[in-house]
């Protein structure tokens, strides 16, 4: 398993260091450019409590990579959380994620301007408390995907590249991490590593937008609205080989966002609708499937949909340092409710950055969800299982204590889908920046 890792580590590194071969090789066809090569003599760099990354700027070759093109993120995120309340297991987990990200900037390698590569590469390792507590919701995002055993523990998340027309308009096709692209939604998402811990405020669920997506995305931006236009297979690629794609359907998503300032401040107010031609399983029929003594014979339904409201306003913010302050965010969604087994879906909360002297750098939130399940899968399953409506809170701190080092507590309290005792989740979790 580790060498298995190991080996996709470094065939992102390989890929970094053709990169610098190409750029190289093509500075030295052309005599117009002087010939450029990392730095061989380490440059002054900030002090290890001061610099962004452990490990500082590699002896000059990571402002080197950065001039030429090419962003390199290693990162390690530590947990260890537990469930001391709730119907399973009581005991702490030890779990980490490693990953690395490439960012490519491919007209410095001679190609048309505004075009780019994105690499992901994810390593689940440990144990984690998902599944736990009957909750239907993941605790632990960034130990749900890709996963936490066998083979379902790395994955190549992202690969795929984007063209920039202007100012305006962006293009992105191939796989797409969607964990990634929902990361820097304001006083939220943060991949299950910055911010908040629990799926639903990471990347909220709509049952018709996989995690891991093979298709294309694109967002024009205007004065008035951010549109975007998203076509992509409905199955989720996750460990998933990229072969009969768009064997099973197609979904269209449509999203549209609208700036809004209140009393100077900024926010943003939307809606989305998201259309799939895949067929599911009808889930009225969905008992003879579970009884022993009756063949299957559940019924298939045709196509989904999902809409949803979203809104995200600062209550404050520094006009020293924009970045500084709090504000409220929150989705209200619903679907078919059949064949999706996610009917409707509320969350909402409010976090922030800094605003203690002194501690800038830090950020917190606290969120509240309530999650319907399918009333029809509840009605087909309840001489068999009691599925309720599932509702919870969440509240993270997250302390940094360099620019490279932040340790984070969270805590969850969850009334589960699956269970008739409350779930209680705590734990801490460490994240370096190499």
């Amino acid at each position: 398993m580790t060498i298995r890792i190991l080996a996709a580590f470094l065939a992102l590194t390989a890929v970094t260091s053709g990169f610098v071969a190409i750029v190289s090789a093509q500075e030295e066809a052309n005599p117009g450019i002087p010939a450029a090569r990392p730095p061989t003599i380490s440059q002054p760099s900030p002090a290890l409590m001061d610099r962004d990354t452990l490990t500082g700027d590699w002896g000059g070759l990571r402002p080197w990579l950065k001039e030429h093109g090419i962003i390199l993120k290693p990162r390690l995120t530590q947990f260890y959380q537990g469930m001391p309340a709730g119907d399973g297991a009581h005991g702490f987990e030890y779990g980490g994620k490693a990953d690395l990200l490439l960012n490519a900037d491919l007209s410095k390698f001679y190609l048309w301007k505004g075009l780019s590569l994105t690499l992901h590469g994810e390593y689940n390792f440990g144990e984690s408390v998902n599944g736990r507590g009957g909750a239907i919701a993941p605790v632990n995002t960034a130990l749900y995907f890709p996963g936490i055993e066998g083979g379902d523990a790395y994955d190549l998340s992202s690969v795929y590249l984007g063209q920039r027309l202007g100012d305006s308009i962006s293009l992105l096709a191939g796989k797409i991490n969607i964990v990634d692209l929902a990361s820097t939604k304001p006083f939220m998402g943060g991949a299950g590593i910055d911010s908040f811990w629990n799926s639903v405020f990471v990347a909220t669920p709509s049952g018709t937008v996989p995690p891991y997506l093979w298709g294309a995305i694109s967002t024009w931006r205007t004065d008035i609205a951010t549109i975007g236009l998203w076509v992509y297979d409905p199955n989720s690629y996750v460990n998933r080989p990229l072969h009969d794609r768009f064997s099973d359907g197609i979904t269209v998503r449509a999203p549209v966002e609208f700036p809004v300032t209140i009393l100077g401040l900024s926010g943003h107010q939307g809606f989305v609708v998201t259309y799939s031609t895949q067929d599911g399983t009808d889930l009225e029929t969905v008992d003879d499937m579970l009884i022993p003594q009756f063949p299957a014979s559940a019924s298939v339904k045709s196509d989904r949909y999902y809409a949803a409201y979203t809104f995200d306003q600062y209550l404050y913010q520094s006009k020293e340092d924009p970045k500084q302050g709090f504000g409220l965010f929150g989705q209200f969604g619903i679907s078919d409710g059949n064949p999706n087994r996610l009917y409707a879906l509320a969350m909402t909360g409010i976090g922030g950055m800094g605003l203690i002297p002194g501690r800038s750098r830090d950020n917190w939130g606290i969120g509240y969800y309530y999650a319907a399940p399918s009333r029809d899968l509840k009605d087909s399953l309840k001489t068999l299982v009691d599925i309720r409506d599932e509702q919870g809170v969440e509240v993270f701190y997250n302390f940094s204590v360099t620019p490279w080092l932040t340790i984070g507590a969270d805590l969850q309290v969850v009334r589960p889908s699956l269970a008739d005792d409350t779930a209680v989740f705590c734990g801490m979790r460490t994240v370096i920046n190499f």
